[in-house]
């Protein structure tokens, strides 16, 4: 066990990394439906060619117009099959609006369900389940729901929260709560559409709520990922064009959602008043607190959409007597890897192993 064990871990720093940027070739990807009650589910599959398989992760992807056809996401999920996972991706189809719901937790249950009859099939230990930044939500809900976690062999959180209100502050402000405690932190100003969507029901709208919607969708679609559009400059004239699809009245708080026109903190602020309890469903902290099965809590240092202070939320929020795995690095940021200072490459590699091993012993059953 112990030599394919450091194998798979070597090949994982290999490739994620922030010395490496290539794309494994060895992989295959399969694209499969599930039939679920609201309708068909598409999936990824990922395999490895020049290993054999030892172990199985659902990867829930977090808020993205893209989910999984993400190019970072894809890279991702091709290493981890590289390391030896068959790794099934879904498009969580709430999570592709940029909303956040209940109804995600059933894609990506339907999902676990048929991972679970793959790796029956073929032998292979009980999945892990892996969710990345705000995905976080529905694989917690799934982890702790009883028809669910018998399918499970672990969990990993990366770029998690748990506290939604104060995560949807700091991707406004830069500002991070924990307690009495604030930190100001780089946050990045291209999430800001995903917030005015989740919010929009909560906002004195002029015209159809829709139109602003998919506005501030196709938006996101254009510029996340992309660190050179952050200065508004940039980002204008893109929504210069897409602003031309809506009303004349519609057109000003399409920008503030933008943020690209004063106004839009103070709108969100109420949105945010406005909504009190609406949102209690996107709160984990009472999942957690039942979480049973084995934890890595892996978020990156510099993480500017969901701060690194969320991690120590989440293991503080387990039941007495979990001992989670933390792997607070600063070789990752929210959307990928980074070079560290030279002064903390010691630590931060220290972070890196003990990063790469919880993700080669998640799917093993050996997180424990």
């Amino acid at each position: 066990m112990h030599l394919p064990r450091h194998r798979a871990a070597v090949t994982l720093a290999r490739w994620l990394g922030p010395w490496s940027t290539g794309v494994p070739e060895h992989v295959t990807r399969l694209e499969r439906t599930i039939d679920t009650p609201s309708g068909l589910l598409l999936t990824w599959v990922y395999e490895p060619t020049a290993v054999a398989a030892s172990g199985a992760m659902l990867v829930v992807p977090g808020l993205h117009p893209s989910g999984p056809a993400d190019v970072r996401l894809d890279r991702f999920c091709r290493i981890l099959a590289t390391s030896g996972l068959v790794v099934v991706a879904p498009f969580v189809r709430p999570q592709l609006e940029l909303v956040v719901s209940n109804g995600s937790a059933d894609d990506v249950a339907a999902a676990l369900r048929e991972l679970g009859v793959l790796t029956r099939t073929r032998g292979l230990p009980r999945p892990a389940m892996m969710s990345i930044s705000f995905g976080s939500l529905p694989a917690i809900t799934v982890a702790t729901r009883a028809d669910c976690v018998d399918e499970l062999g672990a969990l990993v959180l990366f770029g998690a929260y748990a506290d939604f209100a104060s995560t949807m502050r700091f991707a406004l402000t830069g500002r991070a709560y924990d307690g009495g405690s604030e930190l100001r932190l780089p946050h990045d100003p291209l999430n800001v559409p995903a917030l005015f969507i989740n919010l929009l029901p909560y906002l004195e709208v002029p015209g159809p709520r829709d139109a602003l919607h998919r506005a501030w969708l196709e938006l996101a679609r254009r510029t996340w990922g992309r660190p050179e559009l952050r200065p508004t400059s940039m980002r204008q004239p893109i929504a210069d064009g897409i602003a031309l699809g809506l009303t004349p009245s519609q057109r000003p708080l399409f920008f503030q959602g933008a943020g690209l026109a004063d106004g839009g903190i103070a709108l969100l602020e109420r949105a945010i008043e406005e909504s009190a309890g609406a949102f209690a469903f996107a709160d984990p902290t009472t999942m957690l607190a039942r979480l049973t099965l084995p934890l890595l809590i892996a978020h990156g240092k510099d993480d500017d959409v969901i701060p690194w202070i969320e991690a120590r939320k989440i293991e503080r929020a387990l039941p007495h007597g979990h001992r989670a795995r933390v792997a607070l690095t600063g070789l990752f940021g929210h959307t990928g890897a980074t070079l560290p200072n030279p002064r903390a490459i010691v630590g931060e590699l220290v972070n890196l192993q003990r990063l790469m091993y919880g993700l080669v012993d998640a799917p093993r059953e050996a997180l424990g």
